[in-house]
């Protein structure tokens, strides 16, 4: 038997609270977990390694506010819910909820009480152990799940709390379309048609009329009692994203995903009123808001100008003069893509980008904070990974414009600049007379080995390959995987990974398949069984490093003893914890690592 934290009883009986918790820990680092948590459909009961940099180190996907606009809640693809002050931007709580091995615990949608004691947070949250997806109610003060909704049908996109805190409306990535909860108990009292497309966003009116968007092209409204009540088919092809009512309620706001376009309609019967300039848009504006008192609204998205998204501000609700024109500014955001706006009641707007970075604007559009990634970018390095004949030393960007390059030396445990070019390190194969991989660049949907189509999970997309130099098999990395397969076209062995694998290389003996991944890690995989060997984690300042391996051996530089940690899940219902490395001396074993790859 175990408690609430999932700490078996036996266990307990020697070492009671916290000590109990922190000897679970040390000892599933060298006793199998299926020893220590022997149930079944539960999360996984041992510790994962995880990088802590203060920063998300993920995809930062959404963001809101209680209702006086005094913190933010962010979440990411990382697994990790954090809170800011809004004021000066400084990180007030790192929480977690359970995670597995793969995609599970990644947070795509979040949504802050109006009264600022409740957070709502789902994404890839339950169904390796549920029947279905969850949302995890968080009592914020406490820090503890309060409820967990379960048995939901497909991942939630985006969710939203009514003006008085009294249900959540969550919208759905597939067909399910809305459903509808009440807080705290979290019963469902409403749940829509199937929908012919995936819901992205749903926004509440002051007097609780609802708005969805839809990929199948539509717009449809709710009343306060969630009953259907208009819907309109928008322009033909178009893929409606953010929607927001105007503070008066009179008004709706709608970005496009697929189009530069942002339509302000009438809440009445969800007709056209016009169309805000969009002169000189460079992307689209997918995500919409309004100001507090309606005089301004904005928009962002993949919108950008001098290397830099831009949020654009329309005065006079964006509604244009008599030429077509109206009044607005682009304020500079960060370098990734806009993935949401939110206006404060302070007159700001908050924005969360793809980098990962968020931050505070103010009404002005200077930057009140900013966080931006602080650890190292790979995207767009496919072919710039490089590595050694033993794969003991490796070279990378610390950014995507190759200007900023490191070579880390694995049996050194050394982390320096990157020489000039002809360091005699191999550039990762990517075509051979043997071995011919099509369509892995790009959208990346459809691949192709010497004309034969390669497995690919649905909204699965490659991004990086690498062949072996002696033409014996080659590296497929994918959004969250990396595949192996053989000469032949049999897939030899796939591996979930902790992000996008944006570069892949082959050691030169060909015993190592070493990959550079979203989260900001290197990771080598024994190339003959598929298994991580060991990992490695550059911040992006350059000097502070951490290495650590599936045994849960590690070396660090000085200084970076904070950056990486055990997870460890409490059960299903429990908020999980978090050891700093730096508390575990015992398991800091540099001469492992030098030995690894001799």
């Amino acid at each position: 038997m175990k408690n609430a934290h999932g700490i078996p009883s036996w266990l307990r009986k020697f070492f009671p609270g916290d000590v109990s918790r922190l000897v679970l820990l040390i000892f599933s680092l060298v006793v199998p977990v299926s020893f220590l948590h022997a149930e079944e459909r539960a999360p996984f009961g041992g510790p994962v390694l995880r990088v802590e940099s203060g920063m998300h180190a993920g995809l930062a996907r959404r963001i809101d506010s209680d209702a006086e606009g005094r913190y933010l809640v962010s979440v990411s693809d990382d697994k990790t819910l954090k809170i800011w002050s809004v004021g000066d931007g400084r990180l007030q709580s790192t929480l977690r909820v359970p995670i597995g091995l793969g995609n599970e615990g990644a947070l795509y949608a979040v949504a802050f009480s109006p009264d600022g004691r409740t957070v709502a947070v789902t994404g890839q949250t339950g169904p390796e152990w549920e029947d279905g997806y969850c949302i995890y109610l968080i009592d914020v003060q406490g820090g503890e799940i309060r409820r967990r909704i379960v048995n939901l049908p497909e991942a939630v996109t985006h969710m939203a709390f009514s003006p008085n805190g009294v249900f959540l409306a969550a919208v759905f990535g597939e067909r399910a379309g809305l459903q509808v909860f009440t807080i705290p108990d979290g019963t469902r009292i409403h749940a829509s048609e199937p929908y012919q497309a995936p819901a992205n966003w749903v926004d509440f009116a002051s007097d609780g009329r609802m708005v969805v968007s839809s990929y199948d092209g539509a717009l449809r409204m709710y009343d306060a009692n969630f009953r259907p009540s208009v819907s309109k088919q928008l322009a033909k092809g178009g893929k409606p994203h953010g929607v927001a009512f105007s503070p008066d309620g009179k008004k709706i706001a709608v970005g496009f995903r697929d189009r530069a376009t942002v339509a302000v309609l009438s809440a009445d019967d969800l007709t056209l009123s016009y169309l805000p300039d969009v002169s000189g848009v460079a992307g689209n504006l997918w995500s919409v808001g309004w100001s507090e008192d309606g005089s301004r609204l904005l928009g962002a998205g993949s919108h950008a100008g001098r290397g830099k998204s831009l949020i654009r501000m329309w005065s006079n609700g964006g509604m244009p003069d008599g030429n077509g024109h109206g009044a607005y500014v682009d304020m500079p955001a960060s370098s990734g893509n806009v993935m949401q706006i939110l206006p404060l009641k302070s007159g700001g707007v908050a924005f969360t980008a793809a980098d990962p970075a968020l931050g505070v604007l103010d009404g002005q559009g200077f930057a009140t904070f900013t966080r931006e990634r602080s650890i190292a970018n790979f995207q767009g390095g496919a072919r710039r990974l490089l590595v050694s004949e033993r794969g003991n030393v490796v070279e990378f960007d610390y950014d995507p414009s190759g200007s900023n390059r490191g070579r880390f030396t694995v049996d050194k445990l050394l982390l320096q600049a990157a020489p000039t070019p002809g360091s005699g390190l191999r550039e990762p194969l990517i075509t051979t007379d043997e071995v011919n991989v099509t369509g892995w660049w790009g959208d990346g949907t459809k691949v192709t080995f010497n004309g034969m189509e390669l497995p690919m999970s649905e909204k699965e997309i490659s991004c990086s390959l690498g062949i072996d130099g002696k033409n014996r098999f080659f590296a497929l990395g994918s959004s969250f995987s990396l595949r192996l397969f053989l000469r032949s076209g049999q897939l030899r062995w796939q591996v979930h990974t902790p992000g996008p694998v944006w570069a892949v290389n082959v050691s030169g003996n060909g015993q190592w398949v070493i990959a550079a991944l979203g989260d900001g890690t290197i990771r080598w995989y024994d190339a003959m069984r598929g298994e991580e060997s060991m990992a490695l984690f550059v911040s992006k300042d350059q000097q502070r490093w951490a290495m650590w391996s599936p045994r849960n051996f590690f070396a660090v530089s000085p200084g970076a003893a904070t950056l990486i940690g055990w997870h460890v899940n409490r059960g299903k219902g429990q908020l999980a914890e978090f050891y700093p490395a730096g508390q575990f001396p015992q398991f800091q074993k540099p001469e492992y690592f030098k030995m690894l790859l001799q």
